[in-house]
């Protein structure tokens, strides 16, 4: 007996060693079954990744848990994932597990979670789900000896999103946060299906939104006739939003359609039920509110769906003579009445149609009514509406609980009709749009998070009695800015009804207009080691709605500190894009046209503009522009007028001022000033200081012109000449926006400035020749436009002052010889050059008085340098007396 016990224990325990290792062993097997079987099944690419299988968690089932599955469509939806979902869990019998692969798999729970599932039908109204295997359908009878046998017991949907496009029909449903489960039993051929389901909705028709984002919800039993695709209603409660809906029928799966008989109706009539359908997103302190009359929702869904026809539907909402009023708010909405009703009387999805009889109600002695009748739904839907009423805005606040930021006041007049296609909406045929009435909005106010300040409009008439919308008045003021427009509408019905922008032409005219009116400032709040908060602004954002032409008339506009006169040109607005045409401004006691663009349609706004400057005052435009300061600091010396012509582009910052280290471009300079203004410009003040021969006062910049170029946050000048009295100088070179420089400037210095008795004696030249010899001096600049550093580059013009000299005398002097030559440097390095009294005059000493008692210094035994050194050694020391700092006359 002990022997039998002991082999049991060992055989158990090889059993559970078994059931724990299997998975283990076979999972990899079962995977590639499960794949194989699904690929041959359908005409989809199916993908998963890993695979687990547990013989423990839904025992006495295996459960296989697959992740990440997914299935691609083929063509003609090549590449498009149909169904993905992050995990599916298949709970399937023990023993099925270890089925060959030509017997079945039965699946008793089938769990889905994160799933997002795309359906779509095509142009040529072909579905996309349809993706059955051609070789599996051609199988009679089917064979049900392989593949997959549902069984289900339980299955569930949780966390999930289906969507539905067709394309040709122009229906979109969207369910989203799905949470649907089943219970129920599929091998019997009837069963009762125990069904929850929850899920955010959205439907929409030809781009018009009849559900956007309401709660549905559906508990419902569902007696299921397998053997003849029959599914009944039983006991059941729906749920849109709060409006609860009682349902009856069935939907019975034919071969050749789907018939349908269903009816609903909301078993209360309460008013309100009209709330309940509102999405929640827009309701809004409903506690408390109290209703008169009532709100009935009731319909019915009957006959056959197939290719060519829909059921018959009857749908209705009615209100008579209804009220509501809010518990804090002193004032109630009353007469309210309602008839509305979705008809298809012939099964043709064209014939559908919604009859909007009757919408009206009071607010105190305002009544607001209209009606409209909606054809072809589905096709070139046909709208003919009108509206009718007054409302004064200042009671809105008394009857509905505005936001608390926000005040109303004014006076809507409409009286209007409007019949047309959205057919001739979308293609833009506006002249088969008909519309008549008038709408006039008067003593507007609005105060709000929009504008900075109040917003008023005193008048604004809009007459729809012609083929394009005219708008005749316009008159609004803001803080500093009034506004006053006029012109024409293309597209108002489009605008309203479809994403169009608003296109127009309009003129418009300002005394003054306030940028910074248009912004909305923000404060953010301080932290605990702060003591003060600091104030923002919101991004300025050209209207994405506004397609249109603005002629526009400004006498002033206020930007950035900036004030510009006479601002006028054309403008183009569209897609975010702000064009300008013959824009031109007084500004800086000059004048500017500006043509280009400023986009804020991507997350940094950009702009392209080409700005021609003319006459600008130099002290002013360098005060007013930040380009200026950054880009040509050195600006800031001069006195005048300037120039310039800039072709640049770059981004900006979200109240639309230029981000300087990001443009781009090209500008060319012209100066009109012969004044600089000493002590401005460390830059000119170092040079002064550093060319004993140079005077800011004898600079000439007149009609100086430059070519700039800006590229990688640093500018380049292009070579330019000026003088300094006759000094010829030429200048060029970049400096980046952190004003780091690296410039040169080469300096033709006349001879004459090393004084006629020292030129002519170290040349025996004539005055006529001494007049055409120069002196190139470069000087290199470094540093920054604050703290700069001035070289000059005197080995440099020692040598080209050597050669030249040399040359010279060589010509004058070639028929006598070097003894001549040498007798002439001789001169140069003894007693009698002069060069001593030159450097005294060029450094403001006086020169020194004769010894006639001198004695001559003895020769030197030692071998004389060559001519050609002794004339360097004496131009070196000429131009060193020459660049010498200037004496301070103060005797400092």
């Amino acid at each position: 007996m002990k022997k039998f016990f002991k082999i049991l224990g060992i055989v158990i325990l090889v059993l559970v060693l078994a059931i724990v290792a299997a998975p283990f062993l076979f999972q990899d097997q079962i995977a590639q079954a499960v794949k194989d079987k699904l690929n041959a099944s359908l005409d989809a690419q199916i993908e998963f990744g890993e695979v687990d299988l547990s013989f423990i968690k839904a025992f006495p089932d295996a459960r296989l848990n697959i992740e990440d599955l997914s299935i691609i469509n083929k063509e003609p939806f090549a590449g498009d994932t149909l169904f993905y979902a992050q995990q599916t869990y298949l709970d399937l019998p023990l023993f099925d597990v270890f089925n060959k692969a030509d017997e079945p798999i039965r699946i008793n729970e089938l769990i889905v979670n994160n799933a997002v599932s795309r359906l779509k039908v095509n142009e040529e109204e072909v579905a996309n789900w349809d993706i059955a295997s051609a070789k599996a359908d051609s199988q009679q009878p089917q064979d049900t000896s392989s593949g997959f046998t549902f069984d289900l017991k339980h299955y569930e949907i949780t966390n999930s999103e289906l969507s539905y496009e067709d394309i040709s029909t122009k229906n979109v449903l969207v369910l989203t946060d799905l949470q649907h489960s089943g219970n129920g039993d599929f091998s019997l051929a009837s069963s009762t299906l125990d069904t929850q389901t929850s899920a955010l909705v959205i439907y929409s028709l030809d781009d018009v939104e009849y559900l956007s984002g309401q709660r549905v919800q559906l508990d419902a039993d569902i007696l299921m006739d397998l053997d003849n695709q029959k599914y009944t209603l039983k006991d059941n409660k729906a749920l849109v939003n709060d409006l609860e809906l009682e349902l009856q029928g069935f939907i019975d799966l034919e071969e050749e359609s789907t018939i349908v008989d269903l009816t609903f109706n909301a078993p209360s009539s309460d008013f309100k039920n009209f709330f309940a359908i509102i999405p929640e997103t827009y309701r809004s302190n409903l506690d408390g509110i109290t209703t008169t009359g009532d709100f009935t929702v009731d319909g019915s869904i009957k006959g056959q769906v197939t290719d060519e026809l829909i059921p018959l539907l009857d749908i209705r909402v009615k209100s008579d003579n209804a009220s509501f009023k809010y518990p804090d708010l002193p004032q109630k909405v009353t007469n309210i009445y309602i008839d509305a009703q979705l008809m298809n009387t012939t099964g043709k999805v064209d014939d559908t149609y919604l009859n909007i009889a009757n919408t009206s109600f009071n607010i105190g002695k305002d009544r607001m009514q209209g009606n409209a009748m909606i054809t072809a739904l589905t096709s070139n839907m046909n709208v003919d509406l009108n509206a009718q009423g007054n409302l004064d805005l200042g009671n809105l606040s008394q009857s509905f609980p505005l936001p608390e930021d926000i005040d109303l006041d004014g006076r809507l007049a409409l009286d209007m009709a409007a019949q047309f296609d959205m057919e001739s909406i979308e293609k833009e045929r506006y002249e088969r749009v008909r519309t008549k009435g008038t709408a006039s909005l008067t003593e507007f106010k609005y105060i709000g998070t929009a504008f900075k300040n109040p917003f008023l409009i005193n008048r604004a008439d809009i007459d729809l009695n012609t083929s394009t919308i005219k708008l005749n008045a316009f008159d609004a003021i803001t803080g500093n800015t009034d506004i006053k427009a006029s012109g024409t509408i293309n597209n108002l019905i489009g605008f309203l009804l479809q994403d169009q922008g608003l296109k127009g032409n309009f003129n418009l005219r300002s005394n003054s207009f306030d940028v910074s009116d248009f912004m909305e400032e923000t404060t953010e709040v301080a932290s605990a080691n702060q003591t003060s908060t600091a104030t923002t602004s919101e991004a300025v954002k050209i209207p994405a709605f506004l397609d249109a032409q603005l002629d526009f008339n400004l006498g002033q506009v206020l930007y950035d500190g900036l004030t510009l006169k006479n601002v006028k040109g054309i403008a183009m607005v569209r897609d975010e894009t702000l064009t300008l045409n013959n824009t031109s401004t007084d500004i800086f006691g000059g004048a500017i046209t500006v043509a280009g663009s400023v986009s804020t349609k991507g997350a940094t706004p950009q702009f392209n503009m080409n700005l021609n400057m003319v006459s600008l005052d130099i002290a002013q435009s360098f005060q007013g522009f930040e380009m200026f300061q950054t880009y040509v600091p050195i600006i800031q010396a001069l006195q005048g007028k300037i120039n310039t012509n800039i072709d640049i582009k770059g981004n900006l910052t979200d109240d639309l001022s230029p981000i300087l280290t990001s443009i781009s471009g090209d500008a060319l300079a012209e100066l009109l000033t012969k004044e600089i203004l000493p002590g401005s410009a460390p830059l000119l003040d170092k040079l002064d200081e550093k060319l004993s021969f140079i005077s800011l006062k004898d600079i000439d910049l007149t009609d100086l012109k430059t070519k700039l170029r800006f590229q990688d946050g640093a500018v380049q000048v292009s070579p330019f000449d000026f003088k300094v009295k006759d000094i010829v100088v030429t200048a060029s070179g970049r400096h980046s926006l952190t004003n780091e420089m690296d410039y040169t400037m080469d300096l033709k210095v006349p001879a004459k400035y090393l004084g006629k008795d020292g030129a002519a004696l170290l040349s025996k030249l004539q005055d006529s020749e001494i007049e055409n010899l120069t002196v190139p001096v470069p000087v290199r600049f470094s540093g920054s436009f604050a703290a700069p550093n001035v070289q000059v580059n005197l080995e440099s013009a020692i040598t080209n002052l050597t050669n030249q000299i040399v040359e010279i005398q060589k010509q004058k002097l070639k028929d006598r010889g070097e003894n001549a030559l040498g007798g002439a440097i001789d001169d140069l390095t003894t007693g009698k050059n002069p060069l001593g009294g030159i450097k005294d005059v060029l450094t403001g000493k006086k020169p020194a008085a004769t010894d006639t008692t001198a004695i001559k210094k003895p020769t030197d035994s030692v071998a004389k340098p060559a001519p050609k050194e002794q004339v360097k050694e004496t131009a070196r020391n000429l131009l060193n007396g020459l660049l010498k700092k200037k004496k301070d006359t103060t005797g400092n």
